[in-house]
């Protein structure tokens, strides 16, 4: 209500007091307008959308910036295009139906082998091949027991484009070199098996010889293997 309102009102009235009613209605009129309580503003919905697309933005920034970074250094068990590695799960076995001497002479391939079938008490070589394909052999091994010596020597060969991880881990845990007619070899020994891993003419060769009774006889295996080429 306007003060001017009012003002009629108390004139319209009949009464000696008229200026004390005024003064005492105004002056409550003030209080009430005084004490009324402030309606509180409400946020507005583009500030809060404002504030939101901005947090967004940031994040996007920083994924940005992060994510190349992270993409770049984490660790992949995928292998080059140019590299298959087989694991032993993918493969089959059967017996070769000959040694591995025999089978580079029928084939025509130039592969080496333990020249101890004079001498072994027994000799197991099998074939190893993919489970979907029996014509493609991956790798073949042959195990020789020496008669005299009771020596046990284990052979596996295969193309050097082949990578396995079963024998390649008899690689990797071979340490030392050592050099025979420019031939690189890598070696290893414990009291439990010697190894050796080396390259020669298109095929890769690994060599254990279990319970070995001297440190560097590994070597002289080795030797008589690239001795028959």
């Amino acid at each position: 209500m306007k003060n001017v309102d009012i003002d009629n009102i108390i004139e319209s009235v009949n009464c000696d007091k008229k200026e004390e009613m005024r003064a005492q209605l105004h002056s409550r009129l003030d209080i009430s307008q005084t004490e009324e309580p402030q309606p509180e503003k409400r946020r507005r919905f583009f500030d809060v959308k404002t504030a939101v697309l901005g947090a967004v933005s940031i994040c996007a920034v920083c994924l940005a910036i992060v994510l190349p970074i992270a993409l770049r250094n984490e660790p992949t068990n995928t292998p080059p295009s140019d590299r298959y590695y087989y694991s032993e799960s993918e493969f089959s076995r059967a017996d070769l139906g000959c040694t591995i001497k025999d089978y580079s002479e029928q084939t025509g391939k130039d592969i080496l082998y333990i020249d101890w079938y004079d001498l072994a008490e027994a000799s197991v070589t099998e074939k190893v091949f993919l489970k979907d394909n029996k014509k493609d052999i991956i790798y073949i091994t042959e195990d020789l027991y020496h008669r005299e010596t009771g020596d046990h020597v284990y052979l596996a060969v295969t193309e050097e484009h082949n990578h396995v991880k079963t024998l390649d881990i008899i690689r990797d845990s071979c340490f030392w070199n050592y050099e025979y007619n420019n031939v690189n070899i890598k070696w290893s020994y414990d009291s439990l098996h010697s190894r050796a891993y080396f390259e020669y003419n298109g095929y890769k060769y690994y060599v254990q010889w279990f319970m070995p009774d001297t440190e560097e006889g590994i070597l002289d295996i080795v030797k008589e293997i690239l001795d028959n080429k």
